[in-house]
């Protein structure tokens, strides 16, 4: 959607990196199989929510398969909730390479492809596999297999497009997790700041200005921050230097959309559907970042302006306004 147009806002929050800093998880359940990783690459960089930090796996002119394998170690089938996959940050299109979301609970000793995949962003959907026709980032939807079934391990397959790889396969950070969708559009008060906060200024004594910029644009995601090109480089590289800032009221919600049944059980946490728990509690309220898309319909698989990768910038305040009914503000901040 052109113009950032905002409509009613999903949320894409990540369940790997809310497991690491519970301590639910560790490095020891994660692994990288059957491709290697370059020298000075490490597996923990593909979940440390940074899309610039680029990870190299080794992979020209080879036809091996790859795994990148998780193990949520939640073996309880019904109350882990992971519905969409985001590679942020990739060459899969220069590298030639295609991805396929498995899922099991026996690492991997039986199989299943999730269901229902459907590309958002980047990633053309055949046969299981999708093959981004771009470099850039990719996101796609899912429904667990059979509801909630065999969900324990989690992993992205990689496969050559064609009979080899044509380059080295760089990723920069790997979301996997819910996505909610808020249950109204936002009030028409809807505040947005662009920000220059890396830039300086100081007046002389003399009445002049002088400036200093620390910096002016988030680092490249292998080509510049959510944008999606099919060639090396982008000609329009990093043109884009503000950060955006939003402030979104939401008014006479139900209490079912704003708070879990129990704050205290632990499937309710996991599993529940709403603002403290998807939101707030997904993303310890802004130390982890998250994907904003501003209107849950978009235009195209390479509308890319409809998102907004940032941080909770606030710690939300909920007031009652009727009997069961609650309103709240929401405040974002582009994160580079």
């Amino acid at each position: 959607m052109s113009y950032q147009r905002i409509g009613t806002p999903k949320i894409y929050t990540d369940n790997i990196n809310w497991l690491l800093t519970l301590g639910k998880i560790n490095s020891s359940n994660i692994d990288i199989s059957g491709l290697s990783l370059a020298g000075g690459s490490d597996k923990m960089g593909f979940f440390d929510m940074k899309p610039s930090n680029l990870q190299t796996i080794t992979a020209n002119t080879l036809n091996t398969t790859g795994y990148i394998t998780i193990n949520t170690t939640i073996s309880t089938d019904s109350i882990i909730d992971n519905t969409f996959v985001a590679i942020l940050g990739h060459n899969f299109k220069q590298a030639g390479a295609k991805f396929q979301i498995e899922q099991s609970d026996n690492n991997f000793s039986t199989t299943y492809d999730v269901g229902n995949q459907t590309e958002i962003i980047n990633a053309g959907f055949s046969s299981s596999y999708h093959t981004p026709d771009r470099n850039g980032w990719s996101l796609v939807s899912f429904t667990d297999r059979s509801g909630d079934n065999d969900n324990q391990y989690w992993r992205i397959r990689i496969e050559p497009s064609g009979s080899n790889y044509t380059s080295d396969i760089k990723i920069g950070a790997i979301l996997l997790g819910e996505v909610i969708s808020l249950p109204q559009s936002p009030d028409l008060d809807v505040k947005k700041k662009i920000i220059f906060d890396g830039v300086s200024k100081q007046t002389s004594v003399g009445g002049q200005t002088y400036t200093n910029a620390q910096f002016l644009s988030g680092a490249d995601w292998f080509i510049d921050p959510l944008n999606l090109h099919s060639s090396l480089t982008s000609t329009d590289k990093i043109l884009k230097t503000e950060r955006i800032s939003l402030d979104m009221g939401f008014s006479y919600l139900n209490d079912t959309d704003v708070y879990t049944e129990n704050n205290y059980t632990k499937s309710d946490i996991i599993s529940g559907n709403n603002i403290t728990t998807n939101i707030l509690n997904k993303t310890h309220s802004g130390m982890l970042p998250m994907l904003l898309q501003y209107d849950s319909s978009i235009a195209s698989a390479t509308d890319t302006d409809s998102f907004l990768w940032c941080r909770l910038n606030n710690e939300p305040s909920f007031t009652q306004v009727a009997n069961r009914v609650w309103s709240t503000s929401l405040s974002f901040i582009e994160e580079f």
